[in-house]
């Protein structure tokens, strides 16, 4: 097998991690970053963006946020559809993962370009999801969580 048909899965599956990190904010994107430049190295990106897309680290960065926005009481109904929102993107990945997984690779540029196509609609679609999820919160938030909020959420601007 050559080298270029070892990465080949391996920017699927990093392409995967960016889809899904990219939807929750950047607190994901860090990672997503991250697995990438493993994709583009000569390395293998293997569990670390597999366990980002399987989801074990979903719990902690909903958490994270959670904490770094200082949701408060009042805010909790409101702060719910945004945690299951990030949950439903990790579970929509999961199953994209998982056809990926069953294929290895695609046989064609067609088909590559197929998949890149799903994810970047499973992108938009999350994107959409957690912006209706989030909408209602931020208009909610305290000026401060919303400094906290944009300096989070939008590249490039510190707290």
């Amino acid at each position: 097998m050559s080298k270029f048909q070892t990465i080949r899965p391996n920017i699927l599956l990093a392409f995967a991690c960016v889809v899904g990190l990219a939807i929750a904010g950047p607190p994901l994107a860090a990672a997503a970053d991250l697995a990438t430049r493993m994709a583009r190295s000569e390395g293998d990106v293997g569990a670390n963006s597999h366990d980002l897309v399987q989801g074990a680290h979903v719990e902690g960065h909903i958490a994270f946020l959670k904490a770094e926005l200082g949701i408060t009481a009042a805010q909790e109904s409101l702060w719910s559809p945004v945690a299951a929102a990030m949950r439903e993107d990790v579970k929509n990945l999961q199953e994209a993962e998982s056809s990926v997984d069953r294929k290895q690779h695609p046989d064609n540029a067609i088909e590559y370009l197929e998949n890149r196509v799903s994810f970047a609609s499973l992108r938009a679609q999350g994107e959409t999801r957690f912006l209706n999820a989030f909408r209602p919160l931020y208009s909610n938030l305290s000026q401060q969580q919303k400094q906290v909020a944009d300096g989070l959420l939008i590249p490039g601007i510190s707290e």
